[in-house]
Protein backbone atom coordinates (compact mmCIF):
# COMPACT_ATOMS: atom_id res chain seq x y z
CA UNK A 1 0.00 0.00 0.00
CA UNK A 2 1.09 3.38 -1.11
CA UNK A 3 -0.35 6.84 0.67
CA UNK A 4 -2.01 8.05 -2.18
CA UNK A 5 -3.44 11.21 -0.94
CA UNK A 6 -3.23 14.19 -2.64
CA UNK A 7 -1.89 16.36 0.55
CA UNK A 8 1.18 14.60 1.19
CA UNK A 9 2.69 13.78 5.72
CA UNK A 10 5.73 14.39 7.13
CA UNK A 11 8.17 11.49 6.41
CA UNK A 12 10.62 10.51 8.92
CA UNK A 13 13.37 7.57 8.11
CA UNK A 14 14.84 5.52 10.39
CA UNK A 15 18.78 4.59 9.66
CA UNK A 16 20.42 1.78 10.29
CA UNK A 17 23.60 0.50 9.96
CA UNK A 18 24.61 -1.57 7.23
CA UNK A 19 26.82 -4.62 7.06
CA UNK A 20 28.33 -4.12 3.69
CA UNK A 21 30.46 -1.66 2.73
CA UNK A 22 28.85 1.64 1.44
CA UNK A 23 25.93 0.87 1.99
CA UNK A 24 22.48 2.21 4.31
CA UNK A 25 19.28 0.39 5.30
CA UNK A 26 16.53 2.78 5.81
CA UNK A 27 13.19 1.78 7.63
CA UNK A 28 10.15 3.54 7.05
CA UNK A 29 6.56 2.87 6.93
CA UNK A 30 3.08 3.78 6.60
CA UNK A 31 -0.09 3.48 8.56
CA UNK A 32 -4.07 4.07 7.45
CA UNK A 33 -6.95 4.16 9.69
CA UNK A 34 -10.59 4.32 7.90
CA UNK A 35 -14.27 4.77 9.22
CA UNK A 36 -16.90 3.87 6.61
CA UNK A 37 -20.70 4.10 6.21
CA UNK A 38 -22.44 2.35 3.38
CA UNK A 39 -25.91 2.28 2.15
CA UNK A 40 -27.50 0.24 -0.43
CA UNK A 41 -31.15 0.33 -2.03
CA UNK A 42 -32.51 -2.97 -1.70
CA UNK A 43 -36.05 -4.27 -1.77
CA UNK A 44 -37.75 -1.09 -1.88
CA UNK A 45 -35.49 -0.34 1.04
CA UNK A 46 -32.52 0.70 2.53
CA UNK A 47 -29.53 -1.84 3.87
CA UNK A 48 -26.71 -0.15 5.55
CA UNK A 49 -23.33 -1.24 7.15
CA UNK A 50 -20.80 0.74 8.66
CA UNK A 51 -17.31 0.30 10.75
CA UNK A 52 -13.07 0.72 10.74
CA UNK A 53 -10.78 -0.52 8.48
CA UNK A 54 -7.07 -0.67 8.63
CA UNK A 55 -3.98 -0.89 6.56
CA UNK A 56 -0.07 -0.83 7.61
CA UNK A 57 3.36 -1.42 5.86
CA UNK A 58 7.00 -1.49 7.03
CA UNK A 59 9.51 -1.09 4.16
CA UNK A 60 13.04 -1.98 4.69
CA UNK A 61 15.57 -0.24 1.66
CA UNK A 62 18.99 -1.44 1.65
CA UNK A 63 21.10 0.70 -0.99
CA UNK A 64 24.85 1.07 -1.93
CA UNK A 65 27.10 0.46 -4.49
CA UNK A 66 28.79 -2.98 -6.18
CA UNK A 67 31.85 -3.58 -6.32
CA UNK A 68 31.92 -2.75 -10.59
CA UNK A 69 31.14 0.49 -9.68
CA UNK A 70 27.13 0.08 -10.56
CA UNK A 71 24.55 1.18 -7.86
CA UNK A 72 22.09 -1.19 -6.29
CA UNK A 73 19.08 -0.68 -3.81
CA UNK A 74 17.18 -4.02 -2.70
CA UNK A 75 14.37 -4.07 -0.05
CA UNK A 76 11.04 -5.78 0.72
CA UNK A 77 7.89 -5.00 2.30
CA UNK A 78 5.27 -6.11 5.41
CA UNK A 79 2.38 -5.16 4.67
CA UNK A 80 -1.17 -5.78 7.68
CA UNK A 81 -4.20 -5.59 6.17
CA UNK A 82 -7.40 -5.81 8.45
CA UNK A 83 -8.84 -9.18 8.28
CA UNK A 84 -12.28 -10.31 7.18
CA UNK A 85 -15.12 -10.83 10.05
CA UNK A 86 -17.15 -13.97 9.32
CA UNK A 87 -20.64 -13.32 10.89
CA UNK A 88 -21.46 -17.46 11.27
CA UNK A 89 -18.40 -17.88 12.85
CA UNK A 90 -19.01 -18.42 16.89
CA UNK A 91 -18.26 -16.07 19.40
CA UNK A 92 -15.18 -16.97 21.57
CA UNK A 93 -15.01 -16.86 25.20
CA UNK A 94 -14.25 -13.40 25.11
CA UNK A 95 -17.75 -12.32 23.64
CA UNK A 96 -16.08 -11.26 20.61
CA UNK A 97 -16.12 -12.39 16.95
CA UNK A 98 -12.90 -13.48 15.44
CA UNK A 99 -10.79 -12.09 12.81
CA UNK A 100 -8.72 -13.27 10.16
CA UNK A 101 -5.62 -11.49 9.26
CA UNK A 102 -4.28 -11.68 5.38
CA UNK A 103 -2.17 -14.85 4.84
CA UNK A 104 0.23 -13.20 2.66
CA UNK A 105 1.83 -9.87 4.17
CA UNK A 106 5.17 -10.39 2.10
CA UNK A 107 4.53 -10.18 -1.12
CA UNK A 108 4.44 -6.87 -1.28
CA UNK A 109 7.72 -4.76 -3.26
CA UNK A 110 10.27 -7.44 -2.80
CA UNK A 111 13.28 -7.07 -5.57
CA UNK A 112 17.21 -6.37 -5.94
CA UNK A 113 17.74 -3.59 -8.46
CA UNK A 114 20.84 -3.01 -10.40
CA UNK A 115 21.72 0.59 -11.98
CA UNK A 116 23.77 2.32 -14.06
CA UNK A 117 23.10 5.77 -15.07
CA UNK A 118 19.55 6.03 -16.08
CA UNK A 119 19.30 2.35 -16.63
CA UNK A 120 17.68 -0.08 -13.83
CA UNK A 121 17.59 -3.81 -14.28
CA UNK A 122 15.09 -4.88 -11.46
CA UNK A 123 14.48 -8.45 -10.27
CA UNK A 124 11.51 -9.27 -7.81
CA UNK A 125 7.27 -8.05 -7.17
CA UNK A 126 5.59 -5.83 -7.13
CA UNK A 127 7.95 -3.10 -7.24
CA UNK A 128 8.43 -1.92 -10.88
CA UNK A 129 5.95 1.13 -12.38
CA UNK A 130 2.76 -0.77 -13.66
CA UNK A 131 -0.90 -0.33 -14.43
CA UNK A 132 -2.57 -0.18 -11.30
CA UNK A 133 -1.14 3.73 -10.51
CA UNK A 134 -3.70 6.23 -11.31
CA UNK A 135 -2.99 9.02 -12.97
CA UNK A 136 -6.00 11.01 -12.30
CA UNK A 137 -5.67 13.70 -9.47
CA UNK A 138 -7.79 12.96 -6.55
CA UNK A 139 -7.25 13.14 -2.48
CA UNK A 140 -8.76 9.95 -1.65
CA UNK A 141 -7.84 6.73 -3.84
CA UNK A 142 -11.11 6.30 -5.54
CA UNK A 143 -10.46 2.63 -7.32
CA UNK A 144 -8.44 1.08 -4.81
CA UNK A 145 -10.60 2.44 -1.82
CA UNK A 146 -14.01 3.88 -3.12
CA UNK A 147 -14.92 1.26 -5.73
CA UNK A 148 -13.23 -1.60 -4.00
CA UNK A 149 -14.61 -1.17 -0.58
CA UNK A 150 -17.96 -1.13 -2.23
CA UNK A 151 -17.90 -3.90 -4.45
CA UNK A 152 -17.90 -1.84 -7.44
CA UNK A 153 -16.52 -3.21 -10.89
CA UNK A 154 -14.11 -0.11 -11.56
CA UNK A 155 -11.03 -1.41 -11.05
CA UNK A 156 -7.10 -0.45 -11.72
CA UNK A 157 -6.05 -3.86 -11.99
CA UNK A 158 -6.31 -4.80 -15.78
CA UNK A 159 -5.83 -7.45 -17.52
CA UNK A 160 -2.84 -10.07 -17.18
CA UNK A 161 -1.65 -7.70 -14.04
CA UNK A 162 1.91 -9.04 -14.32
CA UNK A 163 3.39 -6.59 -11.36
CA UNK A 164 1.82 -9.07 -8.62
CA UNK A 165 4.01 -12.10 -10.05
CA UNK A 166 8.13 -12.43 -9.77
CA UNK A 167 9.97 -11.92 -12.78
CA UNK A 168 12.44 -9.69 -14.51
CA UNK A 169 12.10 -6.17 -15.82
CA UNK A 170 13.70 -2.70 -17.40
CA UNK A 171 12.72 0.52 -16.73
CA UNK A 172 14.90 3.34 -18.84
CA UNK A 173 14.84 7.48 -17.87
CA UNK A 174 14.66 9.47 -20.86
CA UNK A 175 15.22 12.45 -19.15
CA UNK A 176 15.29 15.08 -21.87
CA UNK A 177 11.81 14.03 -22.47
CA UNK A 178 10.64 13.43 -18.89
CA UNK A 179 9.79 9.88 -19.39
CA UNK A 180 10.43 6.72 -18.56
CA UNK A 181 10.00 3.12 -20.10
CA UNK A 182 9.82 -0.06 -18.75
CA UNK A 183 9.07 -3.63 -19.83
CA UNK A 184 8.17 -6.80 -17.06
CA UNK A 185 8.26 -10.06 -17.76
CA UNK A 186 7.05 -12.66 -15.80
CA UNK A 187 7.30 -16.52 -16.47
CA UNK A 188 4.46 -17.74 -14.29
CA UNK A 189 1.70 -14.92 -13.99
CA UNK A 190 0.29 -14.93 -9.99
CA UNK A 191 3.16 -16.39 -8.77
CA UNK A 192 4.84 -14.12 -5.90
CA UNK A 193 7.68 -16.94 -4.97
CA UNK A 194 7.54 -20.30 -3.66
CA UNK A 195 10.08 -21.25 -0.66
CA UNK A 196 13.55 -21.43 -2.43
CA UNK A 197 13.55 -25.22 -1.79
CA UNK A 198 10.08 -25.45 -3.22
CA UNK A 199 10.57 -26.30 -7.13
CA UNK A 200 7.90 -24.12 -8.80
CA UNK A 201 5.64 -26.05 -10.09
CA UNK A 202 5.34 -30.27 -9.74
CA UNK A 203 1.95 -30.24 -10.55
CA UNK A 204 -0.42 -32.31 -12.75
CA UNK A 205 -3.55 -30.34 -12.52
CA UNK A 206 -5.55 -30.03 -16.38
CA UNK A 207 -6.21 -26.51 -16.74
CA UNK A 208 -9.97 -26.29 -18.15
CA UNK A 209 -11.98 -23.51 -19.12
CA UNK A 210 -14.28 -24.15 -16.20
CA UNK A 211 -10.96 -23.42 -13.89
CA UNK A 212 -11.29 -19.82 -12.16
CA UNK A 213 -8.10 -17.49 -12.12
CA UNK A 214 -7.42 -18.11 -8.52
CA UNK A 215 -7.30 -21.99 -8.74
CA UNK A 216 -4.78 -21.98 -11.82
CA UNK A 217 -2.71 -19.65 -9.71
CA UNK A 218 -2.59 -21.66 -6.86
CA UNK A 219 -1.97 -25.08 -8.97
CA UNK A 220 1.20 -23.01 -10.58
CA UNK A 221 -0.90 -23.28 -13.64
CA UNK A 222 -0.82 -19.80 -15.18
CA UNK A 223 1.32 -18.83 -17.96
CA UNK A 224 3.67 -16.29 -18.56
CA UNK A 225 3.03 -12.62 -19.00
CA UNK A 226 4.48 -9.67 -20.17
CA UNK A 227 3.70 -5.70 -19.22
CA UNK A 228 5.29 -2.70 -21.95
CA UNK A 229 5.08 0.95 -19.45
CA UNK A 230 5.17 4.50 -19.92
CA UNK A 231 5.34 7.11 -17.40
CA UNK A 232 5.74 10.99 -18.36
CA UNK A 233 6.40 13.88 -15.36
CA UNK A 234 6.62 17.26 -16.96
CA UNK A 235 6.72 15.48 -20.18
CA UNK A 236 8.09 16.93 -23.24
CA UNK A 237 8.96 19.70 -21.29
CA UNK A 238 5.52 20.96 -19.90
CA UNK A 239 5.65 21.54 -16.63
CA UNK A 240 2.84 20.08 -15.01
CA UNK A 241 1.75 17.37 -17.77
CA UNK A 242 1.57 13.82 -16.99
CA UNK A 243 1.40 10.77 -19.10
CA UNK A 244 0.68 7.09 -18.69
CA UNK A 245 0.13 4.57 -20.96
CA UNK A 246 0.26 1.01 -20.39
CA UNK A 247 -0.33 -2.85 -21.78
CA UNK A 248 -0.13 -6.35 -20.77
CA UNK A 249 -0.76 -9.81 -21.94
CA UNK A 250 -0.89 -13.24 -20.24
CA UNK A 251 -0.40 -16.16 -22.45
CA UNK A 252 -3.62 -18.89 -22.05
CA UNK A 253 -3.14 -22.12 -21.18
CA UNK A 254 -5.52 -23.36 -23.27
CA UNK A 255 -7.37 -22.92 -26.67
CA UNK A 256 -11.01 -22.73 -24.94
CA UNK A 257 -9.84 -19.81 -22.99
CA UNK A 258 -8.70 -16.56 -24.75
CA UNK A 259 -5.49 -14.72 -24.01
CA UNK A 260 -5.69 -12.07 -20.88
CA UNK A 261 -4.86 -8.38 -22.31
CA UNK A 262 -5.09 -5.14 -20.84
CA UNK A 263 -4.64 -1.46 -21.43
CA UNK A 264 -4.71 1.98 -19.50
CA UNK A 265 -3.68 5.25 -20.85
CA UNK A 266 -4.32 8.62 -19.26
CA UNK A 267 -3.28 12.14 -19.60
CA UNK A 268 -3.00 14.63 -16.38
CA UNK A 269 -1.90 18.65 -16.06
CA UNK A 270 -1.62 20.59 -13.06
CA UNK A 271 -1.31 24.65 -12.75
CA UNK A 272 -1.06 26.29 -9.61
CA UNK A 273 -4.00 25.43 -7.50
CA UNK A 274 -5.74 23.06 -9.68
CA UNK A 275 -5.03 19.89 -11.55
CA UNK A 276 -7.65 18.05 -13.76
CA UNK A 277 -6.99 14.67 -15.41
CA UNK A 278 -8.59 11.28 -17.16
CA UNK A 279 -7.94 8.29 -18.22
CA UNK A 280 -9.48 4.99 -19.68
CA UNK A 281 -8.64 1.29 -18.77
CA UNK A 282 -10.04 -1.93 -20.70
CA UNK A 283 -9.34 -5.75 -20.41
CA UNK A 284 -10.89 -8.44 -22.85
CA UNK A 285 -12.04 -10.52 -19.43
CA UNK A 286 -12.60 -10.28 -16.45
CA UNK A 287 -12.30 -14.34 -15.04
CA UNK A 288 -11.14 -17.57 -16.15
CA UNK A 289 -14.20 -19.54 -16.19
CA UNK A 290 -14.94 -17.37 -19.32
CA UNK A 291 -14.61 -19.44 -23.11
CA UNK A 292 -15.15 -16.02 -24.88
CA UNK A 293 -14.03 -12.19 -24.29
CA UNK A 294 -16.20 -10.82 -21.94
CA UNK A 295 -14.24 -6.97 -22.47
CA UNK A 296 -14.70 -4.41 -19.52
CA UNK A 297 -13.93 -0.64 -19.54
CA UNK A 298 -13.25 2.14 -17.17
CA UNK A 299 -13.46 5.58 -17.98
CA UNK A 300 -12.00 7.93 -15.12
CA UNK A 301 -12.10 11.57 -14.38
CA UNK A 302 -10.52 13.81 -11.69
CA UNK A 303 -9.91 17.75 -10.70
CA UNK A 304 -8.56 19.21 -7.37
CA UNK A 305 -8.03 22.38 -6.08
CA UNK A 306 -5.54 23.28 -3.58
CA UNK A 307 -7.41 26.02 -1.51
CA UNK A 308 -5.07 26.35 1.14
CA UNK A 309 -1.14 25.02 2.10
CA UNK A 310 -3.71 22.58 4.42
CA UNK A 311 -7.14 21.96 2.61
CA UNK A 312 -7.73 20.52 -0.40
CA UNK A 313 -11.03 19.36 -2.29
CA UNK A 314 -11.77 17.45 -5.39
CA UNK A 315 -14.12 14.95 -7.16
CA UNK A 316 -14.02 12.44 -9.24
CA UNK A 317 -15.95 9.96 -11.61
CA UNK A 318 -15.63 6.53 -12.97
CA UNK A 319 -18.10 4.93 -15.37
CA UNK A 320 -17.52 1.76 -15.80
CA UNK A 321 -19.45 -0.56 -18.67
CA UNK A 322 -18.98 -4.49 -19.48
CA UNK A 323 -19.59 -6.51 -22.51
CA UNK A 324 -22.83 -8.03 -21.18
CA UNK A 325 -24.83 -5.67 -19.68
CA UNK A 326 -25.95 -1.96 -21.51
CA UNK A 327 -26.43 -0.61 -18.15
CA UNK A 328 -23.05 1.20 -16.51
CA UNK A 329 -21.74 1.85 -13.43
CA UNK A 330 -21.08 5.01 -12.51
CA UNK A 331 -19.35 6.54 -8.95
CA UNK A 332 -18.96 9.84 -8.40
CA UNK A 333 -17.03 11.15 -4.74
CA UNK A 334 -16.43 14.45 -3.81
CA UNK A 335 -13.51 14.59 -1.36
CA UNK A 336 -11.97 16.75 0.80
CA UNK A 337 -8.19 16.48 2.72
CA UNK A 338 -6.87 18.36 5.87
CA UNK A 339 -3.25 18.47 6.28
CA UNK A 340 -1.73 17.72 9.84
CA UNK A 341 1.89 17.79 9.09
CA UNK A 342 2.95 14.29 9.94
CA UNK A 343 -1.15 13.17 9.62
CA UNK A 344 -3.43 13.56 7.11
CA UNK A 345 -7.57 13.40 7.04
CA UNK A 346 -9.73 13.21 4.14
CA UNK A 347 -13.38 12.54 3.91
CA UNK A 348 -15.41 11.54 0.63
CA UNK A 349 -19.20 11.12 0.25
CA UNK A 350 -19.44 8.84 -2.52
CA UNK A 351 -23.04 8.29 -4.81
CA UNK A 352 -23.04 5.08 -6.98
CA UNK A 353 -25.26 4.53 -9.65
CA UNK A 354 -25.94 0.69 -11.04
CA UNK A 355 -23.41 -1.02 -8.61
CA UNK A 356 -21.97 -3.93 -10.48
CA UNK A 357 -23.29 -2.95 -13.57
CA UNK A 358 -25.78 -5.79 -13.54
CA UNK A 359 -29.62 -4.73 -12.49
CA UNK A 360 -31.16 -1.69 -12.97
CA UNK A 361 -33.40 -2.60 -9.36
CA UNK A 362 -31.80 -2.26 -6.58
CA UNK A 363 -28.68 -1.47 -7.57
CA UNK A 364 -27.82 2.20 -6.00
CA UNK A 365 -25.70 3.20 -3.20
CA UNK A 366 -24.26 5.51 -1.37
CA UNK A 367 -20.83 6.07 1.00
CA UNK A 368 -19.18 8.29 3.78
CA UNK A 369 -15.87 7.64 4.57
CA UNK A 370 -13.03 9.52 6.58
CA UNK A 371 -9.44 8.18 6.60
CA UNK A 372 -6.76 9.12 8.86
CA UNK A 373 -2.75 8.25 7.24
CA UNK A 374 0.36 8.71 8.72
CA UNK A 375 3.80 8.20 7.11
CA UNK A 376 7.19 7.62 9.31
Amino acid sequence: MKNKLLLSSALVGSLIAGSAALAQTTVTGDLAIQYRAQEFKANNGLASTRGFGRESQVNFTNKGKLNNGMDYQAGFSLEFDGGTRNISTAYGSSGMLGSAESNSISNENLYIDFISGSTTLTVGVDHIQNITTDVIPQILPVFDNVSAGIGGKATNTYGANPKEAFGVGIMQKIPQAGLTVSALYVPRNGDYGTSEQTAPYAGASQVTASTADNTLQQAGSRNSAYELGLVGKDAFGVQGLGLRAFMNREESQNSAVPNLNGNRYGVTYAAGQFAVGAEKGKQNRTNGTTSTDASQSTKAYGLTYAATKEVSVGVSHLRTDLANTTLTEKITSLQVGYNLGPVAIAAAFSDIKDLGATSATGADAKEVQIRLTTSF
